[in-house]
């Protein structure tokens, strides 16, 4: 390997990625992954963005050598996750080389929907690899380890340990034990909907921290919309309406209940988060109308999250800003 990977950034042209940096970054991307896995997105999102630079600057040797050493630990305890990491730090960069390499610029919101789909690509790597490996159904044994896991929280020597810390009748606590352990055991079934959450929040935060990070290196991507222009398409107003007239249908109709209830919530959860991000960019915006700082806007932020009454309030700020267009947007017709 020459010296020249490893060499300080230049002071004259462009700014030389300095590649002990970049495995650096990649390395810390994986650690925070492990480590805040609650927050994993965020770090899934920049892992590729080191790979993906290095790519684009033509540095294809070194593109491999910081892929390679950023997941060379993970091999250690599971080289099947650490082949699909590599596999998705590939597809990453690839695309924003081909990007970057095209002369018709491509909307960020269409990069967004790529990377979020290359994102997801990797759960179904990884089951297909896992079963092949083991030899059986991956994610059937994954939910038959989930249900068996929360039955045996809720387990009688959990209750009566319970009754001797809290005090409490003990058919009430039965009845919440009961409630809490249904509302687990439901949770599988809204996977679709939170991983269609996951990897679009993973697809978006990369694509703004790639930009963000090329640009430093003078790698130019199409420049995303600015937080507080955040805009969807009106039509996605049918998504929200789609899942409550499917949480409703089963009201009146048993025979749809089941199906119907968990399409309901699936697609509730997918575009309500999108309406709760639109909703939060829409209250970002109007805020800066009335030149409030950024420290109070974020403080304001925080509270109405931290009070479900207020929280619900943001996607439907989102949904009416279709109609009302709060920020006054110039959008097409």
């Amino acid at each position: 390997m020459s010296f020249e990977s490893f060499e300080n950034i230049n002071n004259t042209g462009p700014k030389k990625a300095n590649l002990a940096f970049m495995i650096l970054f990649t390395v810390s991307a994986m650690a925070a992954l492990a480590i805040l896995p609650f927050f994993g997105f965020i770090s899934l999102a920049f892992i590729p963005v080191p790979a993906a630079l290095l790519l684009c600057m033509n540095r294809y040797r070194d593109a491999v050598i910081c892929a390679i050493a950023g997941t060379v630990i993970l091999f250690i305890f599971n080289y099947i996750l650490a082949l699909v990491l590599l596999a998705i730090i590939a597809g990453v960069s690839f695309y924003y080389r081909h990007i970057k390499d095209k002369d018709k610029i491509i909307k960020p919101a269409y990069s967004v929907l790529i990377l979020a789909a290359i994102f997801a690509s990797s759960i179904l790597i990884y089951l297909l690899a896992e079963s092949a490996a083991i030899g059986s159904n991956a994610f059937s044994q994954l939910i038959v380890k989930y249900n068996e896991s929360v039955k045996n929280i809720f387990s009688q020597q959990f209750l009566d340990e319970m009754r001797s810390v809290i005090i409490i009748d003990s058919s009430q606590l039965e009845t919440a034990a009961k409630q809490t352990q249904d509302m687990f055991l439901f949770m599988p079934k809204l996977f679709p909907g939170l991983l269609a959450v996951f990897f679009g929040l993973t697809g978006l935060l990369n694509y703004y921290f790639s930009y963000f990070f090329f640009r430093r290196y003078q790698v130019k991507v199409p420049q995303p919309v600015s937080f507080k222009e955040l805009d969807v398409p009106w039509y996605c107003c049918w998504g929200v309406i789609a899942g409550i007239v499917c949480l409703v249908i089963p009201k009146f109709n048993d025979a749809y209940d089941g199906i119907l209830d968990i399409a309901g919530y699936n697609l509730i959860i997918a575009f309500g988060t999108l309406y709760l991000l639109l909703g939060i960019a829409v209250l970002w915006g109007l805020l800066e109308r009335f030149k409030v700082r950024n420290s109070v806007k974020i403080f304001i932020i925080v509270i109405v999250f931290l009070f479900f009454g207020f929280l619900i309030i943001l996607p439907v700020l989102g949904l009416i800003d279709i109609w009302a267009n709060f920020r006054k947007l110039n959008r097409s017709q």
